[in-house]
């Protein structure tokens, strides 16, 4: 082991042109503390790569515990996993529908669930906006904030019956799993009854292979007993090949067909080693890790830690290609928390900025709608940071908001006052409009008009009522007037006649 180490350090170590004549030193021995101190850093990096392997083997395991439960949860994989945070509440819905009316309800458990946060964020912050227009466009108001959309309804009715669909679906998996565990523990206690030097070695055999026929068509278990049951299986099935004296011939026959199956296997995921689509690739090895498990028997022992080991191996290969596929795929959301980020700074900024016309506010209230749609359209970030993120951006929009609804809630109180104003002058209107003593009350009449445009608006749902009922007493009084002048003007053409006559 020392020597070993030596040669590596002398080819490591660059080492000095010097001259002939001068004394090159060689380097000490490494003493033997070193040594066991080299050794024991070799042994606990041996021993976190075991570990690291039979982490991923679980993790593999468990998944194919979990799709052995309920064989309809593998077509999740086919469906894809659109970015549901993107899609508007209306594209949401569609897609619920889609999902629920069209595919196998527990294939879309993951997507509904999806679906259902991205649709109810969405919808709350809405009626949060809702609420905040509400109570700017009603400052003193007693009355209760309601709202209600149809596409809550609509989204409710599709997730009831997804719901439903589940619930109908777990109450018939259930009972089926709890009769078919029964059964393979009773399997398995017969596999233990086989070691009996007493019984007839055919006899013995034939029930073996009975027990392995019925073990294949015995259905699935309930994923939290997938593991322990399948391994316990295993080990009883091997116990009967190494510790029975069974017919031999016919024992090396199965060890060597089961050996054959377990090197196509491996060959197999040497090629999806080098799979260009890896996430597709790793679903095929933990389809291949569950015929290892469920279909392939046991191999003779002088193979079987070899041959595992070579799977297990090429396994932890195609995991850390995935995890060069994953960190990719971080490195893009990371990019995209930073765009999201840089759209919350935006709108955090026009949440300050003074703006004192309803024409500007406009133009505010447009920035921020595209500023709304590029934070929805940005992508995925981080799983982890998802959250804090939702919740940065609605408080952005939420004091952009605020900050709007209190420049309306100004200009409401104001409006309000013109509309008090402008309702006494609709008053004073309609009180003149019959006088007859018009050379007090035409000045009057028009004074109060000069008043009426030098007041500002009222809100828009009185806005045309108040102005027609204005209008209505203005104009009654003017055509009277005009009708006096009419008369007078004819009895000043009639007594100039007379005069000329």
């Amino acid at each position: 082991m020392t020597e070993s180490i030596l040669e590596i350090e002398n080819e490591a170590t660059e080492v000095p042109v010097a001259p002939i004549a001068e004394e090159i030193e060689v380097p000490q021995a490494i003493d033997s503390e070193t040594t066991e101190s080299i050794v024991a850093e070799s042994e606990r990096i041996a021993a976190t790569k075991v570990s690291e392997t039979e982490t991923i083997i679980d993790a593999i395991a468990n998944n194919n515990a979990e799709e052995s439960e309920d064989e309809t949860l593998k077509e999740r994989h086919d469906i894809p996993m659109l970015d549901y945070d993107s899609l508007s509440l209306e594209s949401l819905i569609a897609e619920l529908k889609n999902l629920v009316t069209n595919e196998k309800v527990m294939s879309v458990k993951d997507h509904i669930e999806e679906i259902k946060k991205s649709f109810l964020s969405k919808y709350y912050h809405l009626l949060e906006e809702k609420k905040e227009e509400f109570l700017a466009e009603n400052p003193d108001t007693k009355e209760e904030f309601t709202y209600h959309s149809p596409l809550k309804s609509q989204f409710d009715q599709f997730y009831s019956l997804y719901r439903d669909n589940k619930n109908a679906h777990f109450k018939s998996l259930q009972s089926n799993l709890k009769a078919n565990l029964e059964n393979r523990l009773a399997i398995v206690e017969e596999l233990k009854e086989l070691i009996n030097p007493q019984e007839n070695i055919k006899d013995t055999l034939k029930h073996f292979n009975d027990l392995r026929e019925r073990w294949k068509i015995a259905g699935p278990i309930p994923k939290d007993k997938y593991n322990h049951v399948w391994n316990n299986y295993h080990f009883h099935v091997e116990n009967f090949y190494d510790y029975l004296h069974l017919d031999r011939e016919a024992r090396d026959l199965d060890f060597k067909h089961n050996l054959e199956q377990k090197q196509k296997i491996i060959a197999r995921v040497e090629a999806l080693v080098n799979e260009a689509d890896i996430n597709k690739a790793f679903r095929e090895l933990q389809d291949l890790h569950k015929i290892w498990k469920e279909d392939i028997g046991p191999v003779s022992r002088e193979h079987r830690d070899e041959i595992w080991n070579k799977f297990s191996e090429l396994t932890k290969q195609m995991h850390d290609k995935r995890e060069v596929l994953f960190e990719k795929m971080r490195g893009t959301e990371l990019e995209n928390l930073e765009k999201k980020k840089e759209i919350i700074a935006k709108i955090e900024v026009l949440a300050t900025e003074k703006v004192n016309a309803h024409s500007q506010w406009l133009n505010q209230i447009e920035k921020v709608e595209a500023l709304r749609n590029a934070f929805f359209s940005a992508g995925k970030v981080p799983s982890e940071v998802n959250e804090e993120t939702w919740a940065a951006f609605k408080t952005a929009v939420r004091n952009f908001n605020s900050f709007k609804n209190s420049f309306y809630k100004d200009i409401k109180k104001d409006q309000n006052n013109n509309l008090s104003l402008k309702t006494a002058l609709v008053a004073k209107a309609k009180e003149l409009q019959e006088s007859t003593d018009f050379a007090v009350t035409t000045p009057l009449m028009k004074q109060i008009q000069e008043e009426w445009k030098q007041i500002g608006h009222v809100p828009r749902k009185y806005s045309d009522k108040i102005w027609i009922e204005f209008k209505d007493a203005c104009n009654h009084y003017f055509d009277k007037l005009k009708e006096q002048k009419n008369e007078e003007n004819k009895e000043e053409i009639e007594a100039f006649d007379n005069k000329k006559a």
